[in-house]
């Protein structure tokens, strides 16, 4: 079994939550309390952390796929398996069309989107091929840098003096509905639901820092949700709530205003680069996450299942027709029909009410079937 350690961990878990993220201004609807929304939404997800933690220390040693077949049973689990893999897929491929999407929209407008999302799929399959140590430790390789040049273009934007904090006030002018509405509709799932992606490799940490998974799981989760709040307030009130709502990309968009010293201007290649390696390490984590299930279920080595769910992620990212039906076909599909509650939600609390019914491991059978 391959192993991963736990700087590995933390720095995967800071750009997968980072990801895509600062593409879009989270929370939006809520006008200017956007930012307490974020921030709501990433307190609210300690509880949904607090979850999987509580998943994962029940049964350390087998990752979510083992834990649903030996709770729920072979059948009902295998079920619920297949649905996983199915979604962990469908995330990889939303990644994979942002990426095709934003790069055609900014930086190739004449590059037909089809061959960068290809490259992007190429390069994820080729980090699977390579295996789960290189993918995580290439992670960790860039973190600090990623970091870095998030708070680099912070400061960028105080001291260019377009920052204007009376736009993100006054607080709840139309109470605290629009904003729970907000939070819990859809943010505290997109992205910090997405930790429940993590109990696929929780496991994968070395013997002697398992004590610290606890630790470096909350420190990791801290500081990406710290880097989200800050260039989505950030974003808020360069922008104001009416331009950021009608922003196609409004990270991009207000970096764009950046101007010191009539000097150091145009910051576009930054925020590319930070949005590349983020869309980058979040889809090929969810397409990791669909191969290694695929393994589980077949008792196969996870890189017998990258082609054919690569292509598979690559020609589903092909089928909307523009990026505003991508963007609505994902709120249609995790909002009102509410799957991200499901699958991040509502499934992991049933299956912890189960572990806890079922009592201490030793009880089940060694098979794990019911």
């Amino acid at each position: 079994m391959e192993r991963i350690n736990a700087s590995q961990l933390g720095a995967m878990i800071i750009l997968f939550q980072i990801g895509s993220t600062t593409l879009f201004e989270l929370g939006i609807d809520a006008r200017q309390d956007a930012w307490l929304v974020v921030l709501l939404s990433c307190v609210s997800g300690l509880l949904l952390l607090w979850l999987y933690l509580s998943i994962q220390r029940r049964d350390p040693e087998r990752n979510v796929f083992g834990i649903l077949v030996r709770y729920l049973g072979s059948w009902l689990g295998g079920i619920v398996v297949c649905f996983y893999i199915a979604y962990f897929a469908y995330e990889s491929m939303r990644n994979v069309r942002d990426f095709g999407d934003l790069t055609n929209l900014t930086v190739l407008p004449r590059t037909p989107p089809f061959l960068v999302m290809l490259v992007l799929s190429l390069l994820s399959m080729y980090a699977l091929f390579k295996g789960i140590e290189v993918f995580f430790r290439f992670v960790e390789f860039i973190v600090i840098g990623v970091i870095f040049f998030y708070v680099l273009l912070a400061i960028f934007y105080v001291f260019s003096g377009i920052v204007r904090l009376e736009r993100i006030f006054p607080v709840l002018e139309r109470g605290p509905t629009p904003v729970l509405s907000e939070v819990y509709g859809d943010s505290i799932w997109f992205p910090f639901g997405q930790m429940f992606v993590f109990l696929t490799f929780w496991r994968l940490l070395q013997e002697k820092q398992r004590q610290a998974l606890r630790k470096v799981t909350f420190q990791a989760y801290l500081v990406s949700g710290a880097v989200i709040f800050m260039m989505n307030t950030l974003t808020l009130s360069v922008l104001g709530p009416d331009f950021a709502k009608v922003s196609t990309i409004p990270l991009l968009q207000s970096t764009q205003l950046i101007q010191l010293a009539d000097i150091l201007e145009r910051f576009d290649v930054l925020v590319f680069l930070l949005l590349y390696v983020g869309i980058f390490v979040k889809a090929t984590l969810w397409f990791l996450a669909a191969v290694i299930g695929l393994g589980e279920m077949f008792r196969r080595d996870y890189r017998w299942f990258v082609l054919p769910v690569g292509g598979a992620i690559y020609a589903a990212a092909l089928l909307p027709r523009s990026w505003q039906a991508h963007l609505e076909t994902g709120d249609l599909i995790a909002v009102k029909y509410m799957l991200n509650p499901i699958m991040l939600g509502i499934v992991p609390a049933l299956l912890l009410v189960v572990m806890w019914i079922r009592g201490p491991l030793g009880k089940l059978g060694s098979s794990g079937r019911s």
